[in-house]
């Protein structure tokens, strides 16, 4: 049993460069803030689209070049808001805090 962190999830892809791929992404919950890890190998930082509005319950990451496309939507179960993003070496990092903390999430 893992407390306070989320499960990570692999990358799904096809043979198929037009087809969107799940990249892989790890989540963990840390009190008052939601760190959030996806692997975009191959993309500029540029090529990054986040769509988060504030109190939002959801968050979703667009990354494209010419011969990926990346798309993952990361339902939360607390309202958080932006406060920092980092990009290095093909990982993205998105810090979230919780506007309404709940106590740490359990994943058994």
């Amino acid at each position: 049993m893992r407390t306070g962190n989320f499960e990570k999830t692999s990358p799904k892809k096809t043979n198929d460069p037009s087809t969107t791929v799940e990249p892989a992404t790890t989540l963990h919950d840390e009190g008052k803030f939601l760190r959030i890890l996806t692997e975009l190998p191959g993309i500029a930082e540029e090529k990054i689209k986040i769509d988060l509005e504030n109190h939002a319950t959801s968050v979703t990451i667009i990354a494209s070049d010419t011969a990926v496309q990346y798309k993952k939507v990361i339902t939360i179960p607390f309202e958080v808001r932006f406060c920092k993003k980092r990009f290095s070496e093909g990982v993205l990092e998105l810090t979230l805090e919780k506007t309404n903390p709940a106590p740490h999430l359990t994943i058994v």
